[in-house]
């Protein structure tokens, strides 16, 4: 029986965010199912701080920095190539272009490794975004597998000329043990939040794709008719100033907290009495099944395979980028005094756990390198 593979998963990351949690929450369950994993952090010579691998560190994942001081490093080519020399039996596990182009110059010096990528989703708002988009699809036709997140992210690769046996489908999934709605939580009293207000809350990046901009006009219109109506998000990003200027201007900053970055999530959750995600793209959010396992009330956009998780579920889904009907849900949520309900949290268990999500990759490493199954020894 030949023994399961080794699996180098390289990420070039420039924060802690959605893409990372489900890495980090993927590689201890596989190591559950006796696949060991090793995270190679490819260094943003942007940041002072490494935060994927020093994050990956503290929770006991094992994990090594790769340099790179610019976009084309020789050095982070050969700390690949020495990684997959102490791994012989190795599949390498891409996620993003950076890591894709690294990996596939890695390859050429040790030929016949395997490789897949995971997309956890597009982010196309700039110029420059769009076109490592279209050269990571060039890249992905060279690539033994490709794994996405949701549905819609299969055409583009068929038109990108990608075979579709290539290409899987793997939900994301969360630890439902963490993420549940008797966890320690957070106290109303720590964020001067009266015990009889509606909290809205979100966690998100701060930043045009997830569109908290949109959630405050929202959340504006919505607290004219539900004075008791309060806005907690958890996250940062590029428009935070300006979303607290907005805040402002609107009339609503005193009912608006925003906390940051935070490595606790799990004790925010049940600080919400209605989830709301208003993202402009996603591909499955990690947020959406961490609120659903907290059997938060849900209102979210329909993009990417947010409609598929929440189907015949009592939730809510507006069309993406409709100030007007993202705000008419949030004040049929808060007017009804919703509460919590066991379908999602149920919905999660059976469909979206980090478990099956580490059973389904695991069979997708088997499936690769040279045309051989790998099999369990």
């Amino acid at each position: 029986m030949r023994a399961e593979p080794h699996i180098l998963h390289v990420f070039s990351s420039a924060g802690v965010y959605g893409a990372e949690h489900a890495v980090l929450g993927l590689i201890p369950a596989l190591a559950a199912l006796g696949v060991d994993s090793t995270l190679a952090c490819i260094d943003n010579p942007h940041l002072s701080e490494q935060l994927l691998y020093e994050h990956a560190r503290s929770i006991g994942i094992s994990a090594v920095r790769i340099p790179c001081s610019g976009r084309l490093d020789h050095a982070t080519t050969r700390a690949l190539r020495t990684q997959l020399r102490q791994h012989p039996h190795t599949v390498l596990h891409v996620h993003g272009y950076k890591s894709a182009f690294y990996a596939l110059r890695a390859r050429r010096a040790v030929p016949g490794v395997p490789i897949v990528s995971t997309l956890h989703g597009w982010v196309t708002n700039t110029r420059a975004l769009w076109l490592y988009r279209l050269l990571e699809l060039r890249m992905l036709r060279r690539l033994q597998g490709v794994c996405i997140v949701s549905e819609s992210m299969r055409p583009p690769l068929h038109a990108a000329g990608i075979p579709a046996e290539r290409i899987t489908l793997v939900e994301n999934g969360i630890d439902t043990a963490r993420f549940r709605p008797d966890g320690a939580a957070l106290s109303r009293e720590e964020l001067a939040i009266p015990h009889d207000a509606f909290v809205f809350g979100g966690v998100m990046r701060l930043s045009p794709e997830k569109n908290p901009l949109g959630l405050l006009d929202a959340f504006a219109q919505v607290s004219q008719d539900v004075p008791n109506a309060w806005l907690v998000l958890v996250g940062d990003g590029s428009l935070r100033e300006v979303f607290e200027l907005r805040a402002q201007q609107s009339g609503t900053a005193g009912r608006v907290r925003l906390l940051g970055a935070r490595s606790d999530p799990e004790r925010i959750y049940p600080l919400f009495d209605c989830f709301v995600l208003p993202s402009l793209t996603e591909g499955l959010p990690l947020a959406l099944l961490e609120a659903m396992a907290c059997e938060r009330a849900v209102i979210a956009t329909r993009v990417g395979q947010i409609a598929t998780v929440l189907e015949e579920l009592p939730a809510a889904v507006v069309p993406p980028g409709n100030v007007p009907a993202l705000a008419e849900a949030m004040r049929r949520q808060a007017l009804a005094a919703c509460q919590p309900t066991g379908a999602l949290r149920r919905r999660v268990e059976a469909r979206y756990s980090v478990v099956r999500m580490a059973h389904e990759y695991a069979d997708v490493y088997r499936r690769l390198g040279n045309g051989h199954a790998y099999r369990a020894a």
